[in-house]
């Protein structure tokens, strides 16, 4: 016998009407409403039959497995006492928004329209997975205790799951297929354990991946990630200290605002990723986030949309040499790479005097030796003009040295040149080129020292402008 809450759901039912049955007291066995929609009675004329209940508890397991269904199901702000079960099914759309489960199973679920569990509470797990959706998945303001599962879901509209949705668990999202927006914005995520907190590796958005102002306690993971319009992480909070907080390794976007809030920790790794515009703030970098650039490649820094402070080359390399996970050449040509498209050719040189000082560095104590003598005297062939006042500094002083001494001797006396303290010097100093004046003189004592530190001089000078200038070539 059906009760007077199940009699007035079946007379909703063959309205197309609403029923609200005030808030949770009432009961309304699952069995009938599965009855309804399996094998309810014709509509009333003139109207569409359909399940549309509120406010209602719902007694023993809905178990819908396998059921095809055209009509809306429509169960808002109701309480269940077993968890739901949409295993295989293909339904017109799904509305269960407020309400409370114990848990959701709905693998391979079809939904061919719209699937919604809006600021409902869920104390189980949530199995979403091979889920199909022909409009938007919106889980916006759910609290979910338990794990929740949306791997290999297909979503041909938006996939909203932030908004306040709260995931105790973690997320686990890979290899979903979504045709507009991702959107985590505002969204908590809690890692089970140690480990990760979302998992949306090998993603493909056909829109923008929006994660602004999101928490994540444990490793958010975009490994592969593709989006089409942009990833954005602004003011959001990314807490792993003692690993990954964010893995964006070989992903790709349009755009990446990555600006993570003052209490993020971990390191954020953008390893082998590829991003046309780059948005971020190195001045308010997290203290306590490290960054993993090998390999990232982008073509523009921008800034971010109203905000009229550009970065200098300084900052970002300051920026670098505090947070960057150890040396690579790579990220320096990056970012002297996209300050040339942006007409800021002066800071593009400072960057790669910058990569040659430490890559010279890190091959030990003779490289950093050699490579001192190359920042100072050229620029690592980025300041040529520095060789010219070394060469003529040089020429001073030695052209000085021997002018207030006395004559050299010569080699062989009446078939010298007349003596030039300035040509004997430049002979001295520019190797491979011969003058005549040093193969007639016969310097001794001070002055042959003073001869072999030019012609030291000449040597190293000579050296590091060649090394320059195969590395201009090169460019």
């Amino acid at each position: 016998m059906w009760n007077r809450a199940e009699r007035a759901l079946r007379a909703a039912y063959r309205a197309g009407a609403p029923l609200d049955l005030g808030g949770g007291a009432v009961r309304v066995r699952a069995a009938v409403v599965a009855h309804l929609l399996l094998a309810g009675p014709p509509a009333r004329p003139g109207h569409t039959a359909r399940v549309d209940l509120s406010g209602a508890r719902i007694t023993g397991r809905l178990d819908l497995t396998g059921a095809r269904v055209d009509a809306p199901l429509r169960l808002r702000h109701c309480v269940f006492d077993e968890p739901v079960t949409l295993d295989h099914a293909e339904l017109g759309s799904v509305n269960l928004d407020g309400c409370e489960l114990p848990g959701l199973d709905a693998e391979s679920l079809r939904v061919r329209r719209w699937f919604g569990l809006r600021d409902a509470r869920v104390a189980g797990a949530a199995w979403l997975h091979h889920i199909r959706v022909g409009g938007g998945l919106d889980l916006s303001g759910t609290r979910f205790a338990g794990a929740v599962n949306v791997q290999r879901a297909v979503v041909e509209g938006d996939a909203r799951l932030g908004h306040g949705a709260d995931y105790a668990a973690g997320l686990r999202l890979d290899g979903a297929r979504i045709a507009g927006d991702l959107n985590l914005a505002q969204a908590a995520f809690r890692a089970p354990e140690k480990g990760w907190a979302v998992d949306a590796s090998g993603v493909t958005v056909g829109g923008g991946v929006w994660a602004h102002e999101l928490v994540a306690d444990g490793t958010v993971m975009l490994i592969g990630l593709r989006a089409a319009a942009a990833i954005t992480f602004q003011r959001s909070v990314l807490r792993c200290p003692d690993g990954a907080a964010l893995l964006l390794i070989e992903a790709q976007t349009a755009m990446l605002t990555l600006r993570p809030a003052a209490g993020s920790a971990g390191e954020i790794v953008l390893r082998d990723a590829h991003v046309g515009r780059l948005v971020d703030d190195p001045v308010h970098w997290p203290e306590a986030c490290r960054v993993e650039l090998t390999g990232l490649t982008y073509d523009r820094i921008s800034r971010r949309s109203g905000d009229t402070t550009e970065w200098s080359a300084r900052q970002r390399l300051d920026w670098m040499a505090r947070h960057a996970t150890g040396f690579a050449p790579g990220p320096y040509d990056q970012l002297a790479a996209a300050l040339r498209r942006d007409g800021r050719e002066e800071e593009a040189r400072q960057v790669l005097r910058v990569r040659e000082r430490l890559r010279h560095r890190a091959m030990g104590r003779l490289g950093a030796v050699w490579g001192a003598i190359q920042d100072a005297t050229i620029g690592f062939g980025y300041r040529p003009a520095r060789a010219l006042l070394w060469l003529v500094g040089v020429l001073a002083a030695g052209s000085t040295w021997f002018a207030l001494r006395d004559p050299l001797l010569p080699i062989k006396a009446g078939e010298t040149p007349s003596w030039d303290p300035v040509l004997y010097t430049l002979d001295l100093l520019v190797p491979l080129v011969d003058l005549g004046h040093e193969r007639a003189w016969n310097p001794v004592g001070p002055d042959k020292a003073v001869a072999v530190l030019i012609m030291a001089a000449g040597w190293v000078l000579a050296t590091t402008v060649v090394a320059g200038a195969s590395r201009a070539l090169g460019r």
